[in-house]
């Protein structure tokens, strides 16, 4: 049980660690972003394909850290990832543009299932899935 606990963090924790770095260098990258009150469009299709890939590198550093329990660990990094985006998603409803709170609870998991199925593969696990 510990080891699922930890390897739902570690994916978590990783994954905002690469968006918080991605949010600071394109806060360097855009002229004047530190004192715009909405950013511009293109920003949140940049972040919006950049959180994707990278949930999907949490995800599969979830399912590596959680050997064995791979397939529970991805799921409670699915649900706990989307109880911390809806809860984010009303916190921010007038700041940010609805598409994109949305597409990011809709992606997120699917996201970390492709990490979980990478790591799966390249480990040469089999996936009940598959076998139906």
């Amino acid at each position: 049980m510990l080891r699922i606990v930890g390897a739902v963090l570690a994916g978590y924790v990783a994954i905002g660690v690469l968006v918080v770095l991605t949010d600071q260098i394109l806060g360097a990258a855009i002229p004047g972003f530190r004192t715009m009150a909405t950013p511009p469009p293109y920003y949140f299709v940049i972040v919006t394909f950049t959180d994707t890939l990278y949930t999907i590198a949490g995800g599969y550093l979830c399912a590596a850290c959680a050997r064995a329990s791979a397939r529970t660990a991805t799921l409670g990094l699915i649900i706990f990832g989307e109880i911390v985006g809806v809860v984010t998603t009303v916190l921010g409803w007038r700041i940010q543009p609805h598409w994109f709170a949305f597409a990011l609870l809709l992606l997120y998991p699917f996201a970390v299932w492709i990490g979980y199925r990478l790591r799966a593969r390249g480990a040469g696990q089999i996936i009940i899935s598959d076998v139906a």
